[in-house]
C-alpha cells in the first residue's frame, strides 16, 4: 500500500501538533516556586548579604562544616573564642521550598551545633547569619544531607 504525500504531510502535522499539545499541558502542570515570595524586594536588599560574605570572608579563617546524622558541627575562627553570639540558619533546597528548615542558634566559642530534620535527603545550602560585636556576618555552602 502506497500512501499519497498528501496523507504523509497531513500525519506530520497532527503528530507536530499533538506534541504541542503534550508540551502545553506537561508545563502547566509544573510546580513553580520562587526562592521566596518576596523576591524582588529582596534582591534590592541583596547588598547587605554581599556586605556580610566580605566580613565573613575578612576573618583568619574559614568556617568549617562536617554534617553528621541530624546534626552539623560548625568550627569558627579563634576571633569568637570569647563569649557567646546568637544567630540564625537555614538549609534551602532549591527543587523545592517545602523541604526547607530553618531555626536560631547560639554560637557559643569557636565550635557549634546545629540540629536539624529534613524531609527527606538532598542537597541543601546552609545559610548562616550571625551577628559579634555589632558586625553582621552571613556565611553558605553546599551540603548533601
Amino acid at each position: 500500500m502506497k500512501i499519497n504525500w498528501g496523507y504523509t504531510i497531513v500525519i506530520i502535522y497532527s503528530v507536530f501538533i499533538i506534541g504541542i499539545l503534550f508540551m502545553v499541558y506537561r508545563s502547566s502542570i509544573e510546580k513553580k516556586d520562587l526562592v521566596s515570595e518576596n523576591y524582588y524586594a529582596e534582591e534590592l536588599k541583596y547588598q547587605e548579604v554581599i556586605d556580610q560574605s566580605a566580613n565573613t570572608a575578612s576573618l583568619s579563617s574559614v568556617i568549617k562544616t562536617l554534617a553528621k546524622e541530624g546534626q552539623i558541627q560548625l568550627s569558627f575562627p579563634s576571633e569568637f573564642n570569647e563569649s557567646t553570639y546568637k544567630g540564625s540558619w537555614k538549609l534551602y533546597c532549591a527543587s523545592d521550598r517545602s523541604k526547607d528548615v530553618s531555626g536560631n542558634c547560639d554560637i557559643a566559642g569557636a565550635k557549634s551545633t546545629i540540629s536539624y530534620k529534613v524531609p527527606v535527603k538532598g542537597l541543601f545550602q546552609l545559610q548562616l547569619t550571625w551577628i559579634k560585636d555589632g558586625k553582621k556576618y552571613y556565611f553558605e555552602k553546599n551540603m548533601t544531607l
